[in-house]
């Protein structure tokens, strides 16, 4: 029965992967921060913020600007949060050859799957963080509670 679960979690965290990254245009992006020495600036969208139970979820996008590496200008990601801790898990990850989530896809990772190391609750402080702030707003969003 364990192995059912794990099987529809997988297929549920593809159809979510996939269904909606391949759409990315369809997204509406609200610019939350951008860094103070200008590299990169993070969006999230406000239509795609659901609670299920204790967890809130939402689609976010990190734009690079500048110290480009390994030519990844952008990534989109799918994220789960605590918004009485500000912690936050990554459930996908894609990145993106072009800005704003377009171009060539470059990776697309779901996360506990591939990537089970980076599957841990991370705290943010939304006071000192950029992440904070995107979290802050997130959890904040009218009509949410």
């Amino acid at each position: 029965m364990k192995l059912f679960y794990k099987k529809i979690l997988i297929i549920l965290f593809s159809n979510i992967l996939f269904t909606n990254i391949v759409y990315s245009a369809t997204f509406n992006w609200t610019k939350v921060a951008k860094a103070k020495d200008g590299s990169f600036e993070l969006f999230y969208d406000k239509k795609s913020v659901l609670r299920n139970g204790q967890f809130v979820y939402f689609w976010q996008m990190m734009n690079n600007l500048k110290d480009i590496e390994d030519d990844i200008y952008s990534s989109i990601s799918h994220n789960m949060v605590s918004c009485d801790s500000y912690e936050m898990k990554s459930l996908t990850l894609v990145t993106y050859k072009s800005p704003m989530g377009r171009g060539s896809i470059d990776i697309e990772t779901i996360v506990p799957k591939d990537l089970p190391d980076y599957f841990k609750w991370e705290y943010f402080d939304k006071k000192t963080t950029m992440q904070g702030l995107v979290l802050s707003e997130v959890c904040n969003q009218p009509g949410l509670k």
